[in-house]
């Protein structure tokens, strides 16, 4: 939800209290309005610090707000973000108004991956490249429509070096995630706008404890709130009905060739286990 909208989103709830705002809630309401970019970083006592009201006043107002604390209110513009990206009515308008020739929006596509394959020679790309290669473990995360993308991609990963791993946060399951804490591990993250809180809190919390952390992102990404330099965005707005998320893809592939490509020697061997395995299980006889 851009700025805008959460703002728009917060006065409509505002304007329909009984009684208006004391001067402490309307206190607190400037402070919020000021603060909707990074709400996501906020507690109730920040809250009251910046707007110098006592922590109270911050619970009596979000329960006049009709939320369980602060916390139920960033989780109502969570929900607004996700159902206006998919009920937006500029959605309809792009298809309403999508010409017949569709060659501009994958000329947007293809612009993307020139941007990306500039990149492609200098050191920043190499020093992901060798973190992914030389980690111990490597874990692959992605949070709600990117989680497919991710657990594919920690797949294909694995076939071309040991030790991958996709890690659900939301299994309630992080045996692997636990057992890594004395090895040198790299965390890849692949995150997109409508998930960037859950993937900001994960992403510190793999920085907290010294691991490698590399980020697939959209061009609206998560960059600013971590303190990584091992971030690639790709655009995926091209005008399509939906953003695209062909170049995350795309992206994702060149890394996974040039990984397999530092472990070329043992690849080799992989590959024939690989095959073996497939044939002993039948997994694709006819």
């Amino acid at each position: 939800m851009s700025r805008s909208q959460a703002a728009a989103h917060l006065a409509k709830e505002v304007d329909a209290l009984k009684g208006g705002l004391s001067p402490a809630e309307r206190a607190l309401y400037s402070t919020l309005q000021a603060n909707l970019e990074n709400l996501a970083f906020e507690t109730g006592a920040s809250l009251a610090q910046k707007s110098g009201v006592s922590p109270n006043t911050v619970s009596r107002f979000m329960r006049r707000l009709g939320y369980k604390g602060l916390s139920g209110l960033k989780s109502a513009l969570r929900n607004e973000l996700r159902s206006n990206s998919l009920l937006n009515a500029t959605l309809i308008e792009r298809v309403a108004q999508q010409p017949a020739d569709l060659t501009t929006h994958l000329n947007a596509e293809i612009e993307a991956l020139k941007a990306f394959a500039e990149q492609l020679t200098g050191q920043h790309w190499q020093d992901i490249v060798q973190r992914v290669s030389d980690a111990e473990r490597v874990f692959v995360c992605g949070f709600q429509t990117v989680r497919g993308l991710a657990q594919d991609f920690a797949n294909r990963l694995a076939l071309v070096r040991p030790g991958v791993e996709f890690i659900d946060l939301y299994s309630g399951v992080l045996g692997q995630w636990m057992d890594s804490q004395d090895v040198r591990c790299c965390v890849i993250l692949i995150d997109i706008t409508p998930y960037a809180e859950a993937g900001i809190t994960f992403a510190n919390h793999c920085l907290a404890h010294d691991a490698d952390l590399v980020v697939f992102s959209d061009e609206y990404g998560i960059a600013r709130y971590i303190d990584t330099p091992h971030i690639i965005s790709m655009t995926t707005e091209t005008g399509l009905i939906l953003e695209s998320t062909g170049g995350l893809t795309s992206a994702l592939n060149v890394l996974l060739h040039c990984v397999a490509a530092d472990h070329k020697e043992e690849l080799r061997e992989r590959m024939e286990a690989y095959r073996a395995r497939v044939q002993q299980l039948r997994l694709y006889a006819k």
